[in-house]
């Protein structure tokens, strides 16, 4: 079993006080917000957002929100001015001035999504619970709402589909299928040039996720801090966060060193 937080809070507080630029990094569900039946009704708990307008008006401290949503869909969510968002797993990525930055050959797979998505709308219907997700440059097959009966047929659909296809892979999240291209990008990939516009070393970055996807982001800071919300995944991470209400709880408490940081400065 990880560590709890709380049992590293003396490397932490020397970490947060003594670095001085540091970037936090956060998946969105299940690590922020609550999992919820549909993922159109996923929001940010009041307490959590408060503490998270917080964090940015500090100097020196960058967050970046890197999710599996569309880059829309996250910054309607989040909805926070000057905060860096990587989005569809890292294929879309949108700094502080706003410019959004595509993976190399992420656009080329598109025809290929588009074929995909019409051949599995129609056989995923008669399915009560299991929808498609359009999100651009990926597809989302969520199955959440399914009866567990139909789970491993949901999941041969979607790999019939994409099977015939060297273009898209298909990859597991919580009660979702991802469909995405085959192109060397991921969490990590997004994190790791965020580090390197924000001229941030991984060993002042932290990234906090729930889900294995999470663990390409965690991959780029041996030296780093990552926490795993949630029962324990197997995804490599230093440190265990109970859940989303302990979640917040570790950003407040960041905030409050980090504020104390500020004055012994």
């Amino acid at each position: 079993m990880k560590p709890h937080w709380t049992e590293q809070r003396s490397a932490l507080q020397y970490w947060l006080l003594m670095s001085p630029r540091i970037l936090i990094g956060c998946d969105f569900d299940g690590t922020l917000a609550p999992i919820v039946a549909h993922a159109d009704d996923a929001r940010l708990p009041a307490s959590t957002l408060a503490v998270l307008r917080r964090l940015i008006t500090f100097p020196c401290v960058t967050l970046a929100f890197i999710s599996g949503r569309s880059l829309a869909d996250l910054q309607q969510r989040v909805n926070l001015a000057g905060a860096l968002y990587a989005d569809n797993h890292g294929l879309e990525m949108k700094g502080q001035g706003g410019s959004v930055t595509l993976a190399p050959g992420v656009q080329e797979s598109l025809p290929a999504m588009r074929e995909v998505q019409n051949e599995l709308t129609p056989l995923l219907k008669p399915i009560q619970g299991a929808w498609i997700e359009d999100k651009g440059l990926t597809l989302s097959v969520h199955y959440r709402l399914a009866d567990h009966a139909r789970h491993a047929k949901i999941e041969q659909l979607v790999r019939q589909a994409v099977a015939d296809d060297k273009s898209l892979i298909v990859k597991p999240a919580k009660c979702i299928w991802e469909i995405r291209p085959v192109i060397d990008w991921d969490k990590g990939t997004a994190l790791r040039l965020f580090m390197q516009r924000q001229q941030v070393p991984a060993s002042a970055t932290a990234f906090l996720g729930d889900d294995v996807t999470d663990g390409d982001a965690f991959r780029e800071l041996p030296d780093g801090w990552t926490f795993f919300v949630g029962e324990d995944a197997g995804v490599a991470a230093r440190l265990w966060v109970r859940d989303v209400q302990d979640c917040a709880a570790l950003l407040v408490w960041m905030a409050e060193v980090r504020a104390a940081a500020r004055v012994l400065r």
